[in-house]
């Protein structure tokens, strides 16, 4: 049984009632099929985009509020997944997108995010502007690249770039540390509010190591002109490289390997299935360890 505290509804639907979704996950594909073309949501899972009318969720063409990012056949567990990493990246002050998970009407579980490019202004819900790194710096690949080269974006665009540069230190360091070797391009981006620009929440955090043990690459993009056997003078290296204290730096990445039996007891309490919890609690381990010691 789902448990949701009162703080997290509020900042997920603006008071502490859990709405009611009246779809179940053949429904969700079924709709999302439906609506191809006509959103810009990409990705592997389908997705709804979603608005509250009434104290329920409904799926919406415009004006959306939320996502809902439904289970699939080839990927059973990737909403308890990506809640849990969410979950694992606010514990560590990341700053993620308000988000739950919510039980489908036939039992299956879905993650919902509540969109950071909207804001209530009165009754209407205006768009923020919001960009991600594919879209500023191009190519034919989101995969294509380095941190180094997003680190430059930050530099030149954002209104306080020193802050933003540590923000993207910390992610960067946090994928690494629960194995998602997905977070590309699209997975950073800037966001305008009130004429101040910044990284936008974190979002998308997945252990892609877990759903896809053969995955080929520890991280997406290169940091330090590597993807492959990272250890901590690496993430050292990049904070250099952004002009970050290197107190400071080894600071966070002990502050995070200091969460290792925290983490545990979240993945232990998590709704992944008892494989996947031992599974997880292994890539942690292994990862923490390298960005503990020197090689």
């Amino acid at each position: 049984m789902l448990e949701y505290d009162n703080k997290t509804l509020r900042a997920m639907f603006g008071e502490p009632v859990l709405p009611d979704i009246a779809l179940g996950l053949g429904d969700i594909v079924l709709e999302a099929q439906r609506q191809a073309g006509r959103l810009s949501i990409s990705g592997v899972q389908p997705k709804l985009s979603m608005q509250l009318r009434g104290g329920t969720l409904v799926t919406v063409t415009h004006e959306e509020r939320y996502i809902l990012k439904p289970a699939t056949q080839q990927f059973p567990e990737l909403p308890q997944n990506e809640y849990l990493c969410m979950q694992m990246g606010r514990h560590h002050g990341l700053g993620t997108s308000d988000n739950l998970l919510m039980q489908l009407t036939d039992g299956s579980l879905a993650y919902l995010v509540k969109r950071f490019d909207r804001r209530k202004r009165g009754r209407a819900l205006e768009k923020l502007a919001c960009e991600d790194m594919q879209q500023i710096l191009g190519g034919p690949s989101k995969y294509s690249g380095s941190h180094e080269q997003m680190a430059r974006v930050v530099r030149d665009h954002c209104t306080f770039a020193p802050l933003e540069l540590q923000r993207l230190f910390e992610m960067s360091v946090f994928n690494f540390a629960i194995g998602n070797g997905d977070a590309d391009r699209k997975n950073f981006s800037l966001l305008t509010k009130d004429d101040h620009v910044a990284l936008s929440p974190v979002y998308d955090l997945v252990s892609s190591r877990l759903v896809i043990p053969e995955e080929h690459e520890e991280l997406a993009l290169t940091l330090n002109g590597r993807q492959n056997r990272l250890c901590r003078e690496d993430f050292l290296a990049f904070a250099q490289h952004l002009e970050i204290a290197p107190d400071y730096a080894a600071g966070r990445i002990e502050q995070l390997c200091g969460l290792e039996d925290t983490f545990k007891e979240m993945i232990g309490a998590s709704q992944l299935s008892s494989p996947l919890k031992e599974r997880f609690v292994e890539i942690l381990v292994e990862r923490l360890e390298r960005l503990r010691f020197q090689s």
